[in-house]
Order: C-alpha cells, then sequence, then structure tokens
C-alpha cells in the first residue's frame, strides 16, 4: 500500500523498488502490477547489494531492537548522498494510547532523541534529523484526517506544541554527493515553446546556475525564455546570468537599478515576457522543480492558471519559520472571511497564468506584497485559477539567505489586503457574506 502511493505521487516517473520479505506479501504486491514498480522478496536484506538506491523510505524502523543493525544495512544500498526516511510513531508523545513504542518492553524501548541520532552516526550516516511530524492521529478516520490536516499544520509548527505530535519523521543522509537524476517531465505537447520563465533575483549568484540547468532538464520544451530580473545585486548575479545566456539563447538578463523591490521585478519581468504562459517563480523553489509537472497539467487542460499551493492536504513544509506561517494563515483568514472562501494559499509567488492576465494586472506594491495581488486580483476578476499542492523547502546555507523580513514586509501586505478589499467586485464572496447570505434566505429576508 506504501509503494502504491508513492507510485501515485510521483505519477510512474520515478522507478520503484518495493522490498518485502514475506511470500504471501510478495504475491499480493506482485498482482497490483504497478508500472515502474519492481517487487522483490528477500530473506536476507544483504540480497540487495550496494549503492543501488538514491532513497529508502519506510515506517517502523525504531520498532526493530537491532536499530545500529538495520541502519548500516540501509546505509550500505544507499548511493553516495542518498537519503533515509521514515515516519514512525513520536516518542515525544506524552499519551500512551497512541504510542506503540512507549508500550514496548523496557530493554527494546529508545529512550532519547539523541540516542536514535547516536545510532545514525554510528551507521554511517550525516545530517541526521528527527523531528515531528503529524498531529493528527490516523485513529480519527480518513474524512476527519482530511479535513483537519490543512488546519493543523499551525500547530505541527508551533514551538511547544508541536511536541505532541502523533507521529515524527526521521531524516538521514548517506556521506558522499548525491547526483540527483533530471528526467525530461515535459509531456504536454501543447505547451511546448510556449512559458515564459520569470525570476526576480537579489543576491542569487550562487544558486541561478543550478535552478537554470534544473529547469532546462525538466523542462525545457516548455521554456519559451528564462527571464532573470536582477534586482540591483552586489553580488555576480549579473554576470553569472550573462555567462549563461552566452551559451543558452533562451536565458535573458534583466537589470534593475533602485529603487529594490519583489513587485517591481515581477512587473518588469512580466512586461518582457513573450511566452503565451508566465510561469513566475523564486530562486529557492529549485528544490521542488519536479512538483511543477501538476501545475503545468492544470493549465494544459484549460485553466487560465494555476497557483502552487503550500498548505493543502497534500503538501509537505520543511523548516517554514512559524512566524511567517502564522502570519500567512492569519492573512488568509482575513481573505476568506472578507473576500474569496475558498482559497488556502494564494500568496505564494509560484504560480502559471495566461500571459495577457499577469501583463493586464496592475501591481501596485513594490515589495512581497505584491505576490498577493498576483494571486488575489485574478480570482476576484473572475479568472480560472486553481491551486495546486506544492511543497515548501527552506533554503539551505549554501543557498544563501532570503530578503524576506517579516517586520518590514507585513505592513505592506495588511495595505495590499485592504486595497483588495475596497476595489473589490460585487460578486466576491467572503465566508461572513455567505454566513449572512445564509441566515437573511432562512428568515425570508433574502
Amino acid at each position: 500500500m506504501l509503494t502504491q502511493e508513492l507510485h501515485r505521487a510521483f505519477q510512474g516517473h520515478n522507478p520503484l523498488t518495493s522490498v518485502v520479505f514475506s511470500r504471501r506479501l510478495f504475491e499480493q504486491a506482485k498482482s497490483r502490477a504497478l508500472p515502474s514498480v519492481e517487487v522483490r522478496c528477500f530473506k536476507d536484506f544483504e540480497d540487495l547489494g550496494t549503492q543501488q538506491f538514491d532513497y529508502v523510505v519506510g515506517a517502523g524502523l525504531l520498532l526493530n531492537s537491532a536499530l545500529v543493525e538495520c541502519l548500516q544495512r540501509i546505509q550500505r544500498i544507499l548511493k553516495p548522498g542518498g537519503r533515509l526516511l521514515f515516519f514512525e510513531p513520536s516518542i515525544f508523545f506524552p499519551a500512551r494510547l497512541f504510542n506503540e513504542l512507549r508500550s514496548r518492553p523496557k530493554e527494546l524501548r529508545i529512550a532519547s532523541k539523541q540516542e536514535i541520532l547516536r545510532a545514525c552516526t554510528e551507521a554511517g550516516f550525516v545530517e541526521a534529523d528527527l523531528e515531528p511530524h503529524d498531529i493528527v492521529s490516523s485513529r480519527l478516520g480518513l474524512r476527519s484526517m482530511t479535513n483537519l490536516e490543512a488546519k493543523a499544520v499551525v500547530l505541527e509548527h508551533m514551538p511547544l506544541i508541536r511536541s505532541g505530535c502523533i507521529s515524527m519523521c526521521l531524516l538521514a543522509r548517506n556521506g558522499g554527493v548525491h547526483v540527483k537524476p533530471t528526467p525530461n517531465l515535459a509531456d504536454l505537447p501543447a505547451l511546448y515553446g510556449a512559458v515564459s520563465v520569470v525570476v526576480p533575483a537579489h543576491n542569487e549568484a550562487g544558486i541561478i546556475p543550478g535552478l537554470v540547468d534544473r529547469l532546462m532538464r525538466f523542462y525545457g520544451p516548455y521554456i519559451h525564455e528564462i527571464i532573470i530580473v536582477n534586482d540591483n545585486s552586489t553580488d555576480e548575479t549579473a554576470a553569472v546570468v550573462e555567462r549563461i545566456s552566452a551559451s543558452e539563447a533562451r536565458v535573458r538578463l534583466i537589470n534593475r537599478n533602485k529603487p529594490n523591490g519583489v513587485g517591481l521585478a515581477l512587473r518588469d519581468g512580466y512586461r518582457a515576457a513573450t511566452g503565451r504562459y508566465i510561469l513566475s517563480m523564486d530562486c529557492d523553489f529549485v528544490e521542488i522543480l519536479p512538483q511543477f509537472r501538476n501545475i503545468f497539467r492544470a493549465v494544459a487542460e484549460g485553466h487560465d492558471g494555476a497557483i502552487g499551493s503550500r498548505f493543502s492536504h497534500e503538501s509537505v513544509l520543511v523548516n517554514y519559520p512559524f512566524a511567517k506561517l502564522l502570519f500567512n494563515r492569519f492573512c488568509h483568514l482575513l481573505i476568506k472571511l472578507f473576500l474569496l472562501s475558498t482559497v488556502r494559499d494564494i500568496t505564494n509567488n509560484l504560480k502559471l497564468y495566461r500571459t495577457d492576465i499577469l501583463k493586464g494586472l496592475q501591481i501596485t506594491s513594490e515589495h512581497f506584497s505584491a505576490n498577493l495581488e498576483t494571486g488575489l486580483k485574478p480570482l476576484l476578476a473572475g479568472y480560472d485559477i486553481v491551486e495546486v499542492p506544492i511543497s515548501w523547502i527552506n533554503r539551505t546555507p549554501e543557498m544563501g539567505s532570503s530578503s524576506f523580513y517579516l517586520r518590514r514586509v507585513g505592513l505592506p501586505y495588511v495595505q495590499a489586503l485592504f486595497a483588495c478589499w475596497r476595489n473589490r467586485p460585487p460578486h466576491s464572496r467572503g465566508a461572513i457574506q455567505l454566513a449572512w447570505g445564509r441566515i437573511l434566505k432562512r428568515i425570508g429576508v433574502a
């Protein structure tokens, strides 16, 4: 069942090896006949060989008494730089009712986070981490889990409260460099040569080469052009883009002078775009590029545009700053109450729209709050825009620091939201309007 869900999530693009140690389960798994899935049955873990896999994903690792030995065997079958990803019952959760680990015999019980991380180190892993994961218990049932999952994301990232999560995620990396596969994911002929990619960049010299390379490898047939808007950088951003454009004609550089601002950079980039569609994105989205497939598919199916939603049921947030998350959820609460009751996450700068929508959009914000305008204004105007699940991964140290600072951008977001509310069209419906409409209809006034 885990393999089937992974296959669904990867849409068949990633070859999977499902390893079982039971002949009965092996026959059941084989009968599913999933494409790109190899099911193998072994009596011994050693039969898998060495350095075979990019990732090892599973559950129940901490329930094994020979933890270090299991970790060592997993480390041997991972490629250099490959990653371990296991989901386990939480050792932090105080209630024994949901916690298998606390009910184990004392001699087999895992005592602490430090002990688990030490076992990973002994097995040869680096960058091991053990973090709370889900606060919603599977015992509530699928329907309740689905209804609560997106709302619970705030609690799952809240200091202290997050220690009450039901499950936790064990992450670790094998030593060495991981060369990630970059297959061609452009399988929608309707989008061939149609997409202008607009990327605002301020001091992003270190990340741009990898971003452009992976964009071309994953989605090259779609790309009409990649427009890097150098927002008055003080590093080598402009020189790096110029070197890339010398060998790749589809990469274009726009240099901006002061004043700086994401909104100003987006306006310049949209104005210069010449493709039928504009993909608006940030430099630090390089780690989630494979997930863009669903955004492209939504537009190819006929929607006017698609927004990458970080707070859908299928999204994963990695190291999302809690203050930023809280502000995001509060902002969307106001949108739901007073403007549109169905939105989840429309302030992310990951959007694929028809070019005429963004060229005709009046963006008044100079900074990050422009992302609110590009998400909210087309919806209020009645365009068919859908939200598509996307994950979010915080910048790693080698990716540099973000220029998003909540103290500086919070007020402009509030101002942009108020302006959208003040100029809202008559047909916009927030939760409060809908609730009053139902009440008035019930008492016969409307």
